[in-house]
């Protein structure tokens, strides 16, 4: 049996403390989280010092470079983020009973992916589902974790994420890495290239802030003194455009290159190793119940790259 006073001192936080406490964790600061709310910064300050007195703890070191969550407020955070997302999704069940909107969803994905995935993404979302709201941004591996933990956004989707345990992979695709280069460059008509073939090759690598940069580390290290690096960038579309100009081959998935392959611009040979593979994969926050317009999204997800799992070889031709 759960004692009374503790629930009546757990339930003490889900009053206006929630909103308060998050604002102050999401701005990091009381008086810019207190105009946000249009409170003042008095009001907003005992309600913290309030649920510190409660808990028996300080709930936010106060850093120079702003207020930060302890240990407990870490705790209380996450305890607060899955709070308000129930309450967001029992809102948009009772207005779905009521037939007035089918919800508002967000996701983030990695810059690969915004272009081509992306478009047949949100294309088909719209077509099947026209009454959910659609808030999409693009971001980095760490960005899209941090912003899943602390729910920012409902959807997650990257390269060959190693994700913390409060994330869930709901849906996975496998996409061979290859070499990128001009679709007149002599190694396009290629089948399959090894590392061994482009050590007289100017090469633009990928970045440690890019999943791609683990994949492919295992296959350049036996060759590092040999490789000839240009450049070293967790810019795709840096990469892309340097790339066209001639400046050197680059190794990516054909996610990233759809649209530029299509049109000839771009030609992707895959490497000749088991282990230039990537996982293109979507995640959610593992503590929260999934609301019918994220499952949605997930299913469409699925299909997508189902879709995209196996995509038409397009020949390569030169540029004209």
């Amino acid at each position: 049996m759960i004692r009374a006073d503790r629930v009546a001192r757990v339930m003490r936080l889900h009053a206006r403390c929630i909103v308060y406490f998050n604002a102050v964790r999401e701005y990091r600061s009381v008086r810019e989280a207190a105009r946000r709310l249009n409170v003042t910064p008095s009001a907003l300050t005992r309600q913290i010092a309030q649920m510190e007195d409660e808990i028996g703890c300080p709930l936010f070191d106060r850093l120079p470079g702003g207020m930060v969550p302890t240990a407990a407020g870490e705790i209380i955070s996450r305890h607060i983020i899955t709070v308000m997302q129930d309450a967001v999704r029992t809102d948009e069940q009772i207005a779905a009973l009521s037939g007035l909107r089918g919800g508002r969803i967000s996701l983030m994905t990695v810059e690969g992916v915004a272009g081509d995935l992306m478009a047949r993404l949100l294309t088909r979302m719209t077509q099947s589902h026209p009454g959910i709201d659609l808030h999409a941004e693009t971001g980095s591996p760490a960005a899209i974790v941090t912003a899943l933990s602390t729910g920012a956004t409902d959807l997650g989707i990257a390269f060959s994420l190693e994700p913390p345990d409060e994330l869930r992979q709901v849906a996975v695709a496998h996409f061979p890495v290859g070499v990128v280069m001009r679709t007149d460059h002599p190694l396009a008509a290629r089948r399959r290239i090894g590392i061994q073939d482009l050590l007289d090759q100017p090469l633009i690598l990928p970045s440690e802030s890019l999943s791609l940069h683990r994949v492919m580390e295992p296959m350049l290290r036996p060759w590092r003194d040999q490789i000839d690096m240009v450049l070293e960038t967790g810019s795709i579309e840096l990469t892309n455009r340097m790339v066209m100009a001639g400046a050197g081959l680059a190794f990516q998935s054909r996610l990233a290159l759809e649209f530029d392959i299509g049109r000839g611009a771009l030609a992707h040979v895959p490497l000749d190793d088991p282990r230039a593979v990537t996982d293109l994969g979507a995640y959610v926050r593992d503590a929260r119940w999934l609301p019918p317009a994220l499952e949605q999204l997930i299913a469409e997800v699925r299909a997508t790259l189902r879709a995209m799992q196996a995509p038409p070889v397009h020949p390569p031709r030169a540029p004209g």
